[in-house]
């Protein structure tokens, strides 16, 4: 065969290839809801179970609303056939909207991954007492989550039992990194709301509440929330991470991979985890420096932030730095988590 021909029918090849896998070709992942029993809650949390899908269900549209796109998914489709890595997913963005980060769940489900997203209880304005307990209160629903999935005679043949990592962003990445072994100082926690240095994201969330940490009962957190069972772990603008014990970050045998959305001096100090470079053994740090801390949110109407902004809420949420989309964005963040999961678990 002659260079000529062996050139165009690669380039033919190529350009299928392309058109198969573009985002635009792959079906709708399958969505289903279940509740699972949460040993340290009073009663059981509700778990969006995303995956891949061999048909069936019906055509629905999920966390769709006036400021935020939803993402289309088959509801209580038929799982596909054949053995998935499991993620858990953990998002600590906006409580409003269980579905915050349906745009990833779909992305990795449609990709051959099953992941399984619990939602804590929803907590409004006067609830601020409650939330001090979330740090510690989560990443134990993740893990009963994996529990539930495991026991489950149908799911459990659908998990490659080697393969489970987690994905969090936000307080989720708090979650998912002491998953891994981080273990949170009390002492360091109590401080974090301290003076003009506070580091807390609900800081005032707890002054209008009346919270003080430095008298609120911490012990939750000398109960240790390590799962051995999580073989990779990908934080995203994790909180807290300052007051992590260094001895635990040490002990931490998994590898980790923190992405921070900013720049140096754009990033929150309470969202800066560069910190963690050189504390645990096997990390992996990476920005994106168009982002912002609310990339990692859904994508907003065309309406989106004029409706927030006549609302008296922050039209920050919708707009991002930079030139890029948060399409765009979002499209670059799913790639490097697909492409960490699968190497990481390439290496199990």
């Amino acid at each position: 065969m002659k260079f000529y021909d062996r050139f165009v029918i690669v380039l033919i090849l190529s350009v299928l290839f392309v058109a198969c896998s573009s985002p635009d070709n792959v079906p709708a992942a399958g969505l289903r809801m279940i509740e699972v029993a949460a040993p340290d809650r009073d009663t059981p949390i509700s778990v969006s179970l995303w995956y891949p899908t061999r048909g069936g269900g019906s055509h629905t549209e999920v966390g769709g609303n006036k400021v935020f796109q939803g993402v289309p998914t088959h509801q209580d489709a038929d799982i596909a056939e054949g053995e998935f890595p499991v993620v858990l997913l953990a998002h600590g963005g906006l409580r409003a909207n269980p579905h915050m980060s349906g745009w990833i769940a779909s992305y990795l489900a449609t990709r051959g991954f099953i992941v399984a997203q619990p939602h804590s209880p929803q907590l409004g304005p006067d609830d601020g007492q409650a939330a001090v307990a979330e740090p510690w209160l989560r990443p134990a629903d993740l893990s009963a989550t994996l529990t539930a999935l495991e026991q489950d005679a149908v799911l459990n043949t659908h998990i490659k039992q080697d393969s489970i990592g987690v994905l969090g962003f936000l307080l989720g990445g708090t979650s998912a990194l002491t998953l891994a072994g981080a273990e949170i100082d009390p002492d360091g926690y109590a401080q974090i709301c301290d003076g003009e240095a506070a580091i807390g994201l609900d800081c005032a969330w707890f002054a209008k509440n009346g919270v003080d940490l430095h008298e609120a009962d911490l012990s939750g957190l000398e109960h240790a929330t390590y799962n051995p069972k999580i073989k990779v772990v990908i934080a995203v603008d994790p909180e807290l991470t300052t007051v992590f014990t260094p001895a635990s970050l040490s002990n931490i045998s998994s590898p980790v991979t923190i992405i921070n959305l900013g720049q140096p001096n754009t990033i929150l100090p309470g969202l800066n985890a560069s910190g963690l470079e050189g504390l645990i053994r096997d990390v992996n740090y990476k920005t994106v420096p168009d982002a912002t801390q609310f990339s990692a949110f859904s994508e907003c109407t065309s309406k989106g932030a004029f409706i927030l902004q006549s609302e008296g809420d922050n039209e920050a949420i919708c707009i991002d730095s930079g030139e890029r989309s948060r399409a765009e964005i979002h499209r670059q963040l799913a790639e490097m988590i697909e492409n960490t999961l699968i190497q990481s678990f390439s290496n199990n």
